[in-house]
């Protein structure tokens, strides 16, 4: 029972961030996500097409 009580008492000193604040991460995090994605998309398929010359190369 005393951690609880003790982990209830630290949870009154938590700062929560407001719903503006949130959103405002949200987005900030979305934008990143969809940025890191396009990049991963776009250096796969360059990478992919090179293993595949590469392949098609050495295979003759």
């Amino acid at each position: 029972m005393k951690i609880i009580k003790d982990s209830l008492r630290e949870l009154k000193h938590v700062v929560w961030p407001t719903r503006e604040e949130t959103k405002k991460y949200f987005l900030i995090i979305l934008i990143f996500i969809v940025v890191f994605g396009a990049y991963l998309f776009i250096f796969n398929n360059i990478f992919s097409g090179l293993i595949m010359l590469l392949k098609d190369i050495f295979k003759s």
